[in-house]
């Protein structure tokens, strides 16, 4: 889970960084760019995605709707209640990843940009 993380973090600086190489008012990014801007953004959402799949199977069964949490006898023989985990921040994360997705792609329609070069 760690590794998607960073993985979506150096995403996001290489997306940030091709930003500031390219100048849109000289028209210095081209077809390339906007391939690579697009598919990092597409990637980091299919990537979280899976990792909500997971959190979801792995923490958050759907037979632990409407449950808090369970009490689970520790190493120590003392008992004690473990919280259900519910995938909150990975969900929050993945909406974020859309979002920004949706806005690249509306800043693109918004510029003129030939929907074939999304793809």
């Amino acid at each position: 889970m760690r590794h998607l993380l960073r993985y979506a973090a150096l995403a996001s600086l290489a997306l940030r960084a091709a930003a500031l190489h390219a100048d849109p008012a000289r028209g210095d990014e081209g077809e390339a760019w906007w391939r690579a801007q697009h598919a990092a953004r597409a990637a980091a959402v299919a990537s979280l995605e899976r990792e909500v799949a997971a959190c979801e199977e792995r923490e958050a069964p759907p037979a632990y709707d409407g449950v808090a949490g369970y009490v689970t006898r520790g190493r120590d023989g003392r008992w004690r209640e473990v919280e259900i985990k519910r995938c909150d921040q990975q969900r929050a994360d993945l909406e974020a990843a859309r979002t920004e997705l949706d806005q690249f792609e509306e800043q693109a329609r918004r510029r003129g940009i030939p929907p074939g070069w999304l793809r």
